[in-house]
């Protein structure tokens, strides 16, 4: 019997059933779930969970492993050619083991997981293929790979390993023992307590990175900018737009004239540098201005050596206006904007 079709501006969904066994729940595509896919009786919760293409989840998901398969454009059209939109998920997704996140998907709220997160690519070299992996609340999991161009609203923190591709946005906090960075990635803050790997033209908007003390646990293949003092007072903001606003200090951070994204020829994200040559750098190389101090809150007791690096002075006296100087970049919509470039 075929499904019922529902047509929207945008696309064709089908209404139907999803193969649903003891141990597993598997959509087929292009399918509409006026609810979640959540446990409806006991031993449900351990079941495999796995979301085909163009699916629209309107709740959260839980079970054992999820999958939310990859796009494609092989699916339903409307009269007009138009191509389904991607996954959307307008929850949150929770699981005992592992979580994939296919590319072209959308998840509205966060992602919990007992064992390992990952996130494909978002660029695609499809046409008609949704680019996009977007994920507005927070990540957490034991090892976790977002690859280039992934999206994160919310804070990403790795009790293994955390892996990020190219060009790759997390807008709060990444937190990890370990951790492995790309090019080109803009991130809210960053703290590693065990060892980093990270490459060139990475933006962190926070004023400072908590680091491994040890510098040979600290392998940063180029310079990471910091937003503070070089961006507060922009020489180029008739370029770069926005003003003294949240709006603005957003465009900032994602600054094209600091560095410039483009789509390879492998289904990635090329990092080039852009025009820009007045902003600062964290001083990454300059121990002298490091604070270090002994984290002895860690789980197990663990006693880690770790160092903050920050532009902000040491011996600084103006804590206040070196606060609210640093602050915008962090919470752009709940601080007061700089007064123009200039003023006190």
């Amino acid at each position: 019997m075929m499904a019922e079709e529902v047509v929207s501006s945008a696309a064709a969904i089908t209404v139907g059933k999803a193969e649903d066994g003891s141990d597993y729940v598997t959509t087929r595509p292009a399918m509409e779930f006026a609810e979640g896919i959540l446990p409806r009786k006991g031993h449900e919760e351990d079941r495999k969970v796995t979301v085909a293409s163009c699916c629209l989840v309107k709740g959260h998901i839980f079970g054992r492993e999820i999958l939310l398969l990859d796009c494609d454009k092989h699916t339903l059209s409307t009269g007009d050619g138009d191509w389904l939109p991607g996954t959307q998920i307008n929850g949150g997704l929770n699981a005992f083991g592992d979580v994939y996140i296919g590319s072209g998907a959308v998840v509205a709220g966060g992602v919990l997981a007992g064992g390992d997160i990952e996130a494909a690519r978002a660029v695609t070299t499809e046409t008609d293929v949704p680019s996009r992996v977007i994920i507005q609340g927070a990540v957490c999991g034991n090892n976790i790979t977002l690859g280039d161009g992934v999206v994160v609203l919310g804070s990403v923190i790795a009790q293994g390993k955390l892996t990020l591709g190219n060009g790759v946005t997390i807008r709060d906090y990444a937190v990890a023992p370990i951790a492995e960075i790309g090019d080109g990635c803009l991130l809210g803050g960053l703290v590693v307590t065990n060892e980093i790997s990270m490459g060139d033209r990475n933006t962190i908007a926070a004023s400072r990175i908590v680091l491994p003390a040890d510098a040979s646990a600290r392998n940063v293949r180029g310079s990471v900018r910091s937003p503070y003092p070089g961006c507060n007072n922009c020489p180029h903001l008739d370029k770069v737009g926005g003003g003294e606003t949240a709006a603005g200090y957003g465009r900032r951070l994602a600054c094209h004239l600091f560095t410039k994204l483009a789509p390879d020829k492998s289904g990635g994200l090329s990092v080039k540098a852009g025009t820009c040559k007045a902003w600062t750098a964290f001083p990454l190389d300059e121990p002298d201005r490091f604070w270090n101090f002994t984290d002895i809150t860690s789980i197990e007791g663990e006693q880690l050596e770790l160092c903050v690096i920050s532009n902000v002075d040491k011996g600084s006296l103006l804590i206040d206006d070196d606060a609210r100087m640093t602050a915008i970049w962090e919470m752009t919509a709940e601080t007061e904007p700089l007064p123009a470039q200039g003023g006190s």
